[in-house]
């Protein structure tokens, strides 16, 4: 069988990339290692040797196999790991965290509510309950007036053979409080008679959130993982309609989640969150809500990326391989006397970017800050008649006025968006329709402009040849990358090149 593979005097970059040997004094083996070391980031096994030296050269059915590998996969999800940024280190509800002392499991967060009194513990004794762990008993501070009830035993979603001690309280199964309020909504958080429910699944310690927050984050790892496995466009992972849960995901989702609808909303329907047990790690594919748009509406992505700003800026970055630099001289304008105008598209000093940022983050307008929740058209239209006309006459403006709308203008740029939704407010007439088309808006342009598969060759090209392509050869991948959307295929196009293989054309 003809294999594809040279024997260049040049250079060779060998393994992940910071030492430069003499491609002429290497044998077929070092050749091979190299390779192996770049998209599998393992050396060829002895047998992968033999058969290799046996051949007379790597063949391209040995690469094509090398490039199905899992290996493969790792290599490029760790790759992309890079640009997400989608290591999550947040709080996703505190209202819901468990604590210990004594080695007994309660919610302090609460302690007011059903203890009358912050940090009150309940006793280091066993609860007197009845059948939904309610206190038939408990013994009262004179003190204070706190009281503490003793602790049940409870069997906890995340390690339900080890079971743990749990202030009664806290442990209630009460589904329906007193007054009406369902246990497992947001608005049972103030209701003495609401707990953490069966098992636990209400509420979670520290470690079971940090669980939660990698689940979260994995999910875009495989979104990389499906693209390359399942051939689908590069494109795909911005546009695909598909996210990954696995149980301590799909947990959240379906149980914390609730309690903050405010910030958190599940990308899916209720009813299509897998039911998985927390200690499943399996991943299972669930067909996304229409306005999620790829990985930049992923639930690990707004998490991480928290402002719109913040997330445009590393769109812009990672995904166009450019940055915003400030000028030389420095920001200039800031002290002036002058009350600066809202619009950082005109205040001096911040023009310079964010003539470009402010209708590049409008794109995530219709996404709430530092959360999940995506805001419709329907419930947040971009202007309104109510708003607009407390704002104008003066009449008591709405709390839903005033929290989302610009109905008290601070600066005189801000009276012609009177009653406007605030993410619209400054966009040009030609920008105006940025936070409707959201992400994938952004996504459409970059493709047709090229520079979205021109900065994935470059990443790519950056990773394997460790050295600067010639322009043209840049300029050539980009064209092939454009025609196929191939990931894998843009990959083997570059190892396969001279520029790889011998550093010249």
């Amino acid at each position: 069988m003809k294999s594809w593979f040279l024997w260049p005097a040049a250079l060779l970059l060998i393994g992940a990339g910071e030492q430069w040997i003499d491609a002429s004094s290497q044998d077929l083996n070092g050749y091979v290692r190299a390779l192996s070391l770049d998209i599998r980031g393992v050396v060829p096994s002895e047998a992968e040797l033999e058969a290799i030296e046996t051949a007379g050269g790597l063949d391209e059915p040995t690469l094509d196999a090398w490039l199905a590998s899992p290996e493969f996969e790792e290599t490029v999800i760790a790759q992309h790991r890079d640009r997400f940024w989608n290591l999550l280190d947040i709080n996703l509800l505190n209202t819901r965290r468990l604590g210990k002392r004594d080695n007994i499991w309660f919610n302090n967060n609460r302690a007011r509510y059903t203890r009358g009194l912050p940090q009150t513990h309940c006793g280091d004794f066993e609860a007197d309950v009845d059948e939904l762990n309610r206190p038939n008993s408990w013994v009262t501070s004179e003190e204070d007036g706190s009281i503490s009830e003793g602790y049940v035993q409870v069997a906890p979603y995340w390690d339900p053979e080890n079971p743990i001690d749990v202030c009664a309280l806290d442990a209630q199964l009460t589904e329906i409080s007193a007054t009406g309020v369902d246990c497992s909504s947001e608005d049972a958080h103030k209701e003495p008679d609401c707990g953490c429910g069966p098992e636990l699944q209400w509420c979670m310690p520290t470690t079971v959130e940090k669980i939660m927050e990698e689940s979260i984050a994995a999910d875009l790892n495989e979104r990389v993982r499906a693209m390359v496995t399942s051939g689908a466009g590069y494109t795909s992972l911005f546009d695909g309609e598909t996210m990954y849960m696995n149980g301590p995901s799909a947990h959240f989702f379906r149980h914390i989640a609730p309690f903050d609808t405010d910030d958190y909303e599940s990308p899916v329907p209720s009813s299509a969150i897998p039911d998985l047990d927390f200690q499943d790690l399996a991943w299972v594919g669930v067909t996304l809500e229409d306005h999620h748009d790829g990985v930049l509406t992923a639930p690990g992505w707004l998490l991480r990326h928290q402002t719109n700003r913040g997330r445009a800026n590393r769109f812009y970055g990672a995904f166009l391989c450019s940055d915003f630099i400030p000028p030389e001289v420095g920001i200039s304008g800031l002290n002036s006397a002058v009350v600066p105008s809202p619009d950082l598209q005109l205040r001096e000093g911040c023009l310079g970017c964010h003539a470009r940022l402010e209708p590049w983050a409008a794109y995530w307008a219709r996404w709430d800050e530092a959360a999940t929740r995506f805001r419709s058209a329907d419930e947040f239209p971009a202007f309104s008649e109510e708003c607009a006309n407390c704002a104008i006459t003066g009449v008591d403006c709405s709390d839903f006025c005033e929290d989302n709308y610009i109905v008290e203008p601070s600066h005189a740029d801000e009276i012609p968006y009177l009653g406007w939704y605030t993410p619209y407010a400054f966009l040009a007439e030609d920008k105006a329709e940025h936070p409707d088309l959201g992400p994938l808006g952004w996504i459409t342009q970059a493709e047709e402009s090229g520079l979205f598969s021109q900065c994935a060759v470059q990443q790519t090209a950056d990773w394997l040849l460790n050295a600067e392509a010639k322009p043209e050869q840049i300029d050539s991948w980009t064209a092939s990358l454009q025609a196929d959307d191939d990931y894998r295929a843009m990959v083997k196009r570059i190892v396969m090149s001279s520029p790889y293989w011998g550093g010249v054309e």
